[in-house]
């Protein structure tokens, strides 16, 4: 049969006669003339149209759902995982404006933002209100002394300059663990002695100042140019959210404090437009 369709395809534009001989009937011989070229191009009509029906059956009826059930269930699943992923995304863009703005009110308004606090360390908060003026006698003579009124550094240009670094460490100690990222230590860590002064590395807003299990006191403070300074493990602190302060002000003191704490020490941190930094960059001893 392939070699029939063979010879009829090497003669396809010429006009032949094909003879179907019946051996039962001599003489009773039948013949036929067609260009082959015209039964190749009904052949073809054929084939096209056949697979023109059949994708249409597929379409159209509940056979192709059967055979493509398969590749559709795979394919929804992976729309629901990407339509999780956009609303958790919107959720954190919603929850980041927020704190965006409420980050610019207490900048710009000098608003009180404290976070209320379990009754247990409200005594203990509220006693430590004085620590400040106990602990100033043990400031170096070249830290400025001078008071200024929170709305008078609002409209200065305290905010507007970049911090001028390298700035002194924020309290007398020995340096023990380094930044390593890697790890998810993402700040460094100084050794102290109990109840040692700290003080800010520069210019800020509070914007937060709370108690917790893991870490102690944590107070962390908004300066220009998109940086943040958290300071761990402090048995105490002399500032709440929402005070403006300068750099050298007394914000707490050191301590053994916290789950994750192995002794006296602070733990500080320095975020730049929401990428941590090495605070060791920022100081000099």
């Amino acid at each position: 049969m392939f070699d029939f369709l063979k010879k009829l395809y090497e003669q396809r534009l010429k006009r032949i006669t094909v003879i179907l001989l019946d051996d039962t009937r001599p003489g009773e011989d039948n013949s036929y003339e067609f260009r082959p070229v015209r039964f190749f191009m009904f052949l073809t009509f054929i084939c096209v149209t056949l697979s023109m029906l059949v994708a249409l059956i597929f379409m159209l009826t509940p056979i192709g759902a059967l055979l493509y059930s398969k590749e559709d269930a795979e394919m929804r699943t992976q729309v629901e995982r990407i339509t999780e992923r956009v609303i958790a995304l919107q959720d954190s863009l919603i929850v980041r404006d927020y704190q965006l703005s409420e980050m610019k009110d207490v900048i710009r308004l000098s608003l009180d933002t404290t976070l209320e606090m379990d009754d247990r360390f409200t005594s203990m908060f509220d006693n430590n209100n004085d620590l400040e003026d106990i602990y100033a006698s043990r400031f170096d003579e070249n830290t400025s002394s001078e008071r200024v009124s929170t709305s008078g550094i609002i409209f200065s240009n305290v905010f507007k300059a970049a911090p001028d670094f390298p700035a002194k460490y924020p309290v007398n100690g020995t340096l023990t663990r380094g930044y390593e990222p890697e790890k998810l230590h993402f700040g460094i860590d100084i050794a102290t002695k109990e109840e040692e002064i700290i003080t800010s590395i520069a210019d800020g807003t509070v914007i937060s100042a709370s108690w917790t299990i893991s870490n102690g006191y944590v107070i962390s403070v908004q300066h220009a140019g998109g940086l943040l300074s958290v300071y761990k493990h402090c048995s105490s602190i002399t500032k709440k959210s929402g005070d403006v302060i300068l750099k050298g002000d007394i914000i707490g003191a050191t301590g053994d404090v916290g789950v994750s704490s192995s002794g006296p020490h602070l733990h500080l941190e320095i975020w730049k437009d929401g990428l941590s930094q090495d605070p060791e960059i920022y100081l000099i001893q």
